[in-house]
């Protein structure tokens, strides 16, 4: 009678133990949903011509997905030679506004064209 009365007091302790856990469990889910929540959210890219007006590209991207890398795929989308050359992707500026976006402080980034750049902004 001993035992059973001991197992069952540790199956009790076990059921509390179990319930804490899933607070805890429940808590990490919704912190890891929250912080998550932005991945999905589609980013703006932006071209800035040497006049000063503004384009939208009509490329979309993630932010989940969003690298230096794939932004200069969608410009070698747009550019049907594939050899653009951009000064303003050499720029500390740059890597910052990239470093924002994949952050989550900015859902947007601009390309900043100067004359002199190569680049055929025709298809946008």
């Amino acid at each position: 009678m001993e035992i059973l009365k001991e197992t069952i007091e540790l199956i009790e302790i076990l059921d509390y133990v179990t319930i804490v856990f899933a607070f805890f469990a429940m808590i990490g889910t919704f912190i890891n949903f929250f912080y998550r929540r932005k991945d999905s959210k589609l980013i703006k890219i932006y071209i800035q011509f040497p006049d000063g007006s503004r384009r939208l590209v009509p490329y979309h991207i993630t932010r989940r997905n969003f690298t230096r890398s794939e932004l200069f795929e969608i410009l070698r989308a747009i550019d049907n030679d594939e050899n653009f050359k951009i000064k303003h992707t050499y720029t500390p500026e740059f890597f910052d506004d990239v470093l924002q976006v994949q952050k989550g402080k900015s859902d947007e980034i601009t390309i900043k064209l100067e004359t002199n750049d190569k680049f055929n902004w025709a298809y946008i």
